[in-house]
């Protein structure tokens, strides 16, 4: 197998078919960091689809976060019934969070069996989590897990020695 560069952190990697003119990314990562724009000269960001998704998952994932906390919060209170709803609400908002997730390493264009291995990994956490007796900690956490996989091509191009 040919080896190329990706065309995002400039890491070698190995490809089956080297496509002239097509951009080659070494994991899912790299492909959807790519696809985000970058500050421009005066430290604007232009306005894309694909930053207006970001921002929209990172404002679920803040929410899933913060209901799954306040849960927490009225189970010490023992203000049960309470807390039983916002970990339903954090629950289905991890659950949606996931999805969205999966389709962004889905529509990456990058595919690898590591990127499907993790995806079905914390996809069965979040399944079992969302089981009796719900816990939502482990679907935030699973969400953590993918959330950090995906942000690996922004960190290997922010950390890679050059």
């Amino acid at each position: 197998m040919p080896q190329v560069q990706c065309s995002y952190c400039g890491l070698p990697f190995k490809v089956r078919k080297v496509e002239e003119g097509r951009a080659h990314y070494c994991c899912s990562g790299c492909a959807l960091a790519s696809r985000l724009p970058v500050a421009g000269a005066d430290g604007q960001f232009p306005a894309s689809a694909d930053l207006m998704v970001a921002l929209g998952i990172g404002f679920a994932i803040f929410n899933e976060v913060l209901f799954w906390t306040v849960s927490v919060a009225l189970t010490h209170e023992h203000r049960l019934a309470t807390a039983l709803i916002f970990a339903r609400l954090s629950a289905v908002l991890g659950g949606l969070v996931w999805v969205a997730l999966a389709a962004g390493i889905v529509r990456a264009g990058s595919r690898h069996w590591s990127d499907a291995a993790v995806a079905l990994g914390t996809l069965t956490a979040v399944a079992l989590a969302l089981l009796p007796p719900l816990s939502p900690g482990c679907v935030v956490a699973a969400n953590a897990a993918l959330v950090i996989w995906l942000a690996r091509g922004w960190g290997k191009k922010k950390f890679t020695l050059k």
